[in-house]
């Protein structure tokens, strides 16, 4: 399924953080939770709005660990949720689903990010998170990149995810080594 951009807006812009993003993350894992045991998969909340003061394109992402069982059954009952499965929009190790959702009057977009539990996508999302939430200094710098690449990219996701790149993989390399 093609998804439009949701309200007409812009794919790429620099909003503020948002707190209605954090209860909507846990909505949405109570949603999960009904369906998927805790026993089988992890839920995390990453990304920027992951993030306190951390602004970005106010998208809810998600980050489903599997523990154990298929993750055909599991994406099955992700689909079950509303949750559409972008082919081609993932990796090896990642299944990639968006979904739409009105909250609070609100609309949202999540990207829901099915992982191995405690693999590598996993370490690294939840890494990166975690080290901006305990440093400041890097969640300016973060947004400072964002900025720049919102005005250099002009809608063109190649762009955007180039300009942040290098931050990124600076980041979680740091936020890897240092971890407890």
């Amino acid at each position: 399924m093609h998804h439009k951009n949701i309200a007409g807006k812009k794919k790429y812009v620099f909003r503020k953080a948002n707190h209605i993003y954090k209860s909507a993350f846990v909505e949405e894992k109570r949603r999960i939770s009904k369906s998927v045991s805790i026993a089988d998969a992890a839920i995390e909340h990453v990304g920027s709005t992951a993030v306190p003061e951390l602004g970005g394109k106010n998208v809810l992402d998600i980050l489903v660990g599997l523990k154990r069982g298929r993750r055909d059954m599991l994406k099955e009952k992700l689909q079950s949720l509303g949750y559409d499965f972008m082919p081609g929009s993932g990796s090896p190790h990642r299944l990639f689903f968006i979904k739409d959702i009105l909250y609070k009057r609100k609309r949202m977009r999540i990207h829901l990010h099915l992982v191995k539990f405690d693999g590598r996508e996993w370490k690294q999302k939840t890494a990166f998170r975690d080290y901006l939430t305990r440093h400041k200094d890097a969640v300016r710098d973060y947004e400072a990149v964002k900025k720049k690449a919102v005005k250099m990219a002009n809608g063109d996701k190649d762009t955007y995810m180039r300009v942040k790149n290098g931050f990124i993989r600076r980041i979680t390399r740091e936020a890897l080594r240092t971890r407890k």
